[in-house]
């Protein structure tokens, strides 16, 4: 059984709820995704190879960006725990604002179909 903390409105782990600060089973893969796509690549001690390289990809004004973007999400979202199969994502870039809205859809080892987004602040 897969668990992972719950993520706040503040894109942070949740405390002070006991065992309701915790996810299981499609809610879990599905914050365990969100926090791996939120990681500056480099840049968490506990897993420093994961995340996607934002530092550069939102600075640049090069249009590959979207593609780097693009490629680095699907293997983020490849990797993560409970993920079977990738059936969508799309990645909406904000150059002006340096926001990205990455739309996934996947099936899990719980269920198929299972769609979430993620917005970089």
């Amino acid at each position: 059984m897969m668990v992972f903390r719950e993520i706040s409105a503040a894109n942070d782990w949740a405390f002070g709820q006991g065992r309701g600060s915790y996810l299981t089973r499609e809610r879990a893969v599905g914050a365990n995704i969100k926090t791996r796509l939120l990681f500056f690549l480099n840049d968490c001690f506990f897993a420093m190879s994961t995340g996607i390289d934002w530092w550069n990809l939102l600075g640049t004004k090069n249009p590959a960006a979207l593609n780097n973007i693009l490629i680095q999400t699907r293997q983020v979202i490849a990797s993560s725990e409970g993920v079977v199969r990738i059936n969508s994502v799309t990645v909406d870039f904000d150059s002006k604002n340096r926001s990205v809205t990455i739309n996934y859809n996947i099936d899990s080892t719980f269920s198929r179909g299972v769609t979430g987004n993620v917005t970089t602040p």
